[in-house]
């Protein structure tokens, strides 16, 4: 069975518990779940309200209620992901910058005696709870205007007549739903928010689709007035009421709830497909029918093995690993003479193959095969192996430095000479450019390590970093007073909001490659500004629809300049196929990656069960982990059981699930060399 997208029809639905919930009768709560029940995959369901995360979580049981997707509580200070009550730590951080609760709470005991504490589990880091019956409209005009004399960055939140909690200048219920919408990349027209008293006004200030139940006090009527919809139902059936005015249950299709664990775990068993002898396969050797027996796919790939070995290092499997160093082992095995690892290495007569197609050499194995081989010993911790790798990988750099004919700094690139090997790019490719960036990065430590000198590599490293910065990102500033290349004039044109696709002397191909600008932001070589700009562009053209993501912005059309007649070779390179805009599910794992490295946290899981769906796609079963999609149709055209596919998942489902930084981005350090303590 296959599941399509269903991004787009995503309805937040925020409802406070005492109002609304608690003290609906059976019948009304059993109408609810019924209607409920139909769409609830599609609806992101949040509770609100003033109490703890805890007597929330109490009343939920005790009553019976829907289990939300998210929890806002303490007055709006917390916000918890559910199941597991993960709280949001962006939320938090955004709240407690300049809320110094110590000296505001010492401030307010010496001033206001009457003030009585709350029980202690009650208070919070951003939350101070009194009891203060009775309060007059004079003693709380009193009070905010001495929180405004004091300039602490503080309100205050007076409800039921007796209870008075101080919370930070931007917290609150409705503030805390307009930060989740936003991290969630919602329109206010899929935000339905319902109330039943004066704690809920603020829910009703941001444009949402309101409701205010029958049972509502006069105090939240008077204040919505004509921005919501007023129900004559009581509680739940009240809100049943609202929803059925907004139409909120028609016309949504079904979606699969929640695919992001089933997905790690069919991960793996897809992973472990790949599992030879030699080392990772590129697909699944027994899945996919062969029309050549020489075919290209059994065989151990250089970029496809060190990926996946990086992407799924972490899981600690022993066959895992121990296929990743197998991997590394029989590339290095393989090494020319003057350096080059092979594209492949033919996994039943182990003969190297150096080349891609048009017999132009592969590059990007060869920078792979450093940075793989590097980060394996570090990780590991493995001196034998690295000693044994150090002559290897000294080859392999003096062979990559070649490449910079010019000694600029960058590498020059042949044409489809890396992953895009059916692909009109080079000269100074970004995607090359970013890994020749890690390799001199990473081989700088492996010299410190083995005690040789880094200082050359070093130098380089910032060499490379400077040109990319300066070259690849377009600016409409002109850079230096000196007399500059013609490489650099031509990109004074205009501002850019992404890497540009690759650079020459006398040109550049503007188009974006999706793949090696995220790559780029992953390992720190975008500002804050830039990864902010290269989101909003990313996210505005569409890249993760129908599924993330397309590899390539836009795609290349015939009769476009930089169209090629051998894109038609074997059908593969049509628009929005394969390399020309096609889908990888690889990379739209390190879209999700780059969501959580930005602050998008809620996004990020969003699009890992987007991602998900679409691993679980086939052509001849579920979870197929297939190789690449149409950019248009969303439909898997590739290799079932990709090696990197399932890996990238993997990889990616760690940094949302278990906040671990996936070994392939990590910074390399020395100390990060020692042998694992006994």
């Amino acid at each position: 069975m296959a599941f399509t997208s269903t991004f787009d029809q995503r309805r937040l639905l925020v409802t406070d518990l005492d109002d609304t919930w608690i003290g609906s009768s059976l019948p009304s709560l059993e109408k609810w779940q019924q209607a409920f029940s139909k769409d609830k995959d599609s609806i992101i369901l949040v509770y609100a309200s003033g109490q703890s995360l805890k007597m929330q979580l109490e009343a939920i049981e005790t009553y019976g209620l829907s289990t939300p997707d998210y929890i806002i509580s303490s007055v709006g200070t917390e916000i918890h992901r559910l199941p597991g009550e993960h709280p949001l730590d962006e939320w938090y951080r955004h709240l407690q910058a300049g809320f110094a609760r110590d000296e505001l709470a010492a401030l307010l005991a010496e001033r206001h005696p009457e003030f009585e504490l709350q029980e202690p589990e009650h208070q919070s880091s951003l939350k101070i709870s009194y009891f203060w019956p009775d309060a007059s409209p004079a003693q709380l005009d009193a009070l905010q205007n001495e929180l405004l004399e004091t300039q602490f960055p503080a309100k205050f939140v007076y409800s039921h007549n007796v209870y008075l909690d101080i919370i930070p200048e931007r917290a609150g219920i409705g503030y805390a739903v307009k930060f989740l919408v936003d991290s969630l990349i919602l329109t206010p027209s899929q935000v339905f928010v319902c109330g039943g008293s004066e704690n809920d006004i603020d829910l009703f200030q941001y444009g949402f689709r309101g409701i205010v139940v029958g049972n509502a006090t006069r105090a939240l009527k008077k204040a919505v007035e004509l921005r919501a919809y007023f129900s004559h139902g009581h509680h739940a059936l009240g809100l049943l009421e609202g929803l059925r005015h907004y139409k909120f249950f028609e016309a949504v299709k079904p979606t699969k709830a929640n695919p992001a664990r089933e997905g790690m775990d069919r991960a793996v068993e897809s992973l472990r497909r790949n599992l030879t002898p030699m080392g990772f396969s590129a697909a699944g050797l027994t899945d996919n029918p062969l029309t050549d027996e020489d075919s290209n796919y059994f065989a151990v790939w250089s970029r496809d093995g060190i990926k996946t070995g990086l992407w799924s290092l972490r899981l600690n499997d022993p066959d895992v690993t121990e296929c990743f160093k197998r991997t590394l082992e029989v590339l290095a095995e393989t090494q020319s003479e003057a350096g080059q690892i092979p594209a492949n290495v033919q996994i039943k007569t182990r003969k190297p193959d150096y080349s891609g197609t048009g017999n132009i050499a592969s590059i990007d194995s060869v920078l792979w095969f450093v940075i793989g081989s590097s980060r394996f010993a570090a990780y590991s911790g493995d001196r034998d192996f690295l000693t044994r790798m150090y002559p290897h990988l000294g080859r392999a750099m003096q062979w990559l430095k070649a490449h910079d004919s010019n000694n600029c700094g960058l590498i020059e690139v042949p044409e489809s000479s890396d992953w895009m090997d059916l692909f009109p790019r080079s000269y100074n490719v970004l995607y090359d450019e970013v890994l020749w960036y890690l390799a001199c990065q990473d081989f700088a430590v492996v010299c410190e390590v083995m005690g040789d000198d880094s200082q050359p590599y070093r130098r380089l490293v910032g060499t490379i970093r400077e040109k990319i910065q300066r070259q690849f990102w377009p600016t409409a500033q002109k850079l230096s007073d000196a007399l500059e290349s013609f490489s650099e004039t031509q990109f004074t044109l205009g501002n850019a909001q992404y890497l540009l696709d690759a650079i020459s002397p006398f040109g550049y191909s503007w188009r974006c490659d999706v793949y090696a600008n995220l790559l780029a932001a992953l390992v720190g070589l975008l500002s804050e500004r830039q990864m902010e700009q290269l989101f909003q562009f990313l996210w505005g053209v569409g890249v993760n629809s129908p599924y993330p993501v397309k590899c390539y912005y836009p795609p290349v059309n015939s009769g476009a300049a930089d169209w090629k007649d051998y894109f038609v070779t074997n059908f593969l390179n049509l628009p929005d196929h394969y390399h020309n805009g096609g889908i990888w599910p690889f990379i739209g794992a390190l879209w999700v990656r780059f969501l959580a490295r930005i602050g998008r946290t809620e996004l990020a899981h969003q699009e890992l069960n987007a991602l998900a769906e679409v691993c679980r796609l086939g052509l001849y079963g579920e979870w197929e982990f297939n190789e690449w999609l149409h950019g248009q149709t969303g439909r898997p055209m590739g290799k079932a059981h990709q090696a990197w596919s399932s890996a990238g998942y993997i990889a990616a489902y760690q940094a949302l699930y278990h906040d671990t930084v996936p070994i392939d981005i990590q910074p390399l350090t020395v100390e990060m060399f020692d042998p694992p303590a006994e």
